[in-house]
Order: C-alpha cells, then sequence, then structure tokens
C-alpha cells in the first residue's frame, strides 16, 4: 500500500452520509428526497469499503463489496430522473428497470464468480482493481451505457418538464454526472497502467455529484416550505387546510 492515505475518503464518506440522512430528515417529497439519498449513502459506501480495500489488500471481498455498491449507483440516479420527469417518464422507467435487471445479474457474477476481482492496490487516494477481462469489458459497457443514458435522458426529460423546480432538478442530476464522469476519463486516459482506477477516481470525483444533490436537496426543502406557507396563508383567510402529497 505505497503511501495510501484513507482520510480523504472518510470525510468524503463522512459528509455524503450527513447529506443523506438530511435529505431524509428535512421536508419535500420522498419520493424525490428518497433516491437522493440512496445514492450519496452508496457513494459513502463506496468512500468506506475503500478504506478496508487499503487496509486488507489481500482480501477480496472488500473488493467486491466496493463493486457491489457502486454497481447500484446508474440504476438508483434514472430512479431519480423518472420521479423528477414530466414527458418521457415510461422510456426512463423502462431504461431504469432494464439497468437495475443488469446490475443484479453483474452482482450475481460478482459474488459467484471467484476469479472476477483478483487483487487490489493503493495508492496515495486511490485503489487499483485487478479485474477478469470478460467481466471488465461487460462492466464498462453497463456502466458508461447508463451514465449517458442518465444524462441523455435528463437532458429530454428536462426538455419536457413544465415545472421550474422539476427542470432544475435535473439539470442538478445532469451536471452532477457529467461533473464526475468527465474528469474520471480524462485521468483514466492520462494515467494508464496496471490495473483499473477507475471506480475509485470516479468515486473521489463524485464529490461534485454529491455536491449538485445537497442543491437538489435544499431546493426540493425550500419548495415544500413555500408551498406550506402558501397553504397557511390560504388556510387563514379560507378556513381550510392544504397538506402536500407526493406525486
Amino acid at each position: 500500500m505505497p503511501g495510501y492515505s484513507p482520510a480523504l475518503a472518510i470525510v468524503t464518506g463522512v459528509l455524503e452520509v450527513a447529506g443523506g440522512v438530511w435529505a431524509l430528515a428535512g421536508p419535500g417529497r420522498k419520493a424525490v428526497l428518497r433516491p437522493v439519498a440512496v445514492i450519496l449513502f452508496l457513494l459513502a459506501g463506496y468512500q468506506f469499503s475503500e478504506v478496508l480495500v487499503c487496509a486488507h489488500p489481500g482480501t477480496p471481498v472488500f473488493s467486491r463489496l466496493a463493486y457491489l455498491i457502486i454497481t447500484w449507483l446508474p440504476p438508483t440516479a434514472l430512479v431519480l430522473a423518472v420521479v423528477c420527469a414530466e414527458r418521457g417518464r415510461k422510456t426512463l422507467r423502462a431504461v431504469a428497470v432494464f439497468y437495475a435487471a443488469a446490475a443484479v445479474a453483474l452482482c450475481i457474477w460478482i459474488l459467484a464468480a471467484a476469479g472476477v476481482i483478483t487483487r487490489s492496490v493503493c495508492e496515495l487516494v486511490i485503489a487499483r482493481y485487478f479485474v477478469a477481462r470478460p467481466f471488465d469489458v461487460a462492466y464498462a459497457l453497463y456502466y458508461q451505457s447508463s451514465l449517458l443514458w442518465i444524462v441523455f435522458g435528463a437532458g429530454l426529460a428536462m426538455a419536457g418538464a413544465g415545472d421550474a423546480v422539476a427542470r432544475k432538478h435535473l439539470a442538478s442530476l445532469q451536471l452532477g454526472v457529467l461533473g464526475f464522469m468527465a474528469p474520471a476519463l480524462a485521468v483514466r486516459i492520462l494515467y494508464d497502467g496496471p490495473g483499473d482506477l477507475l471506480p475509485s477516481v470516479m468515486c473521489h470525483f463524485a464529490l461534485v455529484l454529491a455536491v449538485s444533490l445537497f442543491g437538489l436537496v435544499l431546493r426540493e426543502q425550500n419548495r415544500a416550505r413555500g408551498l406550506r406557507r402558501t397553504g397557511q396563508a390560504s388556510s387563514g383567510s379560507s378556513g381550510e387546510s392544504h397538506e402536500e402529497t407526493d406525486p
């Protein structure tokens, strides 16, 4: 483990856990906030699993755990896009179901095949994973295609969204994904070497996604507070009460 420091992963993971708890504890539509919280918890889970990977490099179970966690990021992000979309929701829902099924298949592969991930090497703040070639190709196709679906699907949904808050939510998701996908791919191209560093680099750059999701949560909570104040004012003038419900 040449020079690996777990501090960055631990601090990032703690912040992401705090963000997920904040999303669930505050006001707003739970249909929107739950997938946001799950994404933040998954990001935090990877950070903590990487610390375990680098603390016990000879124990492949932790490397498998890291892959199991990040496998569920794309389907969860697609669920968030479905919830926020107005037009194209059926298409996005079908895509989310497809990638969820693919995630299940990949998780079974990771758990069932002993040679999928053979070993790991940790350097500075990243981990490199040595992965079997067939799995590497299948996983890359799954992950990169799913990220493209999130980016372009959110863009199409944004174009058809009549609600300003929904458009901003979709923009936060899209920009957050682009904000970690592009730099991570650039690092992978520039710093080639033995093993695959992309999962580690992507999850560290995913702090950009986490910040975007923090903004989404704040916007959703402000929306809920605004509706509550409007409902209270309306109730005070008409004697009727109004409550917000999930879509």
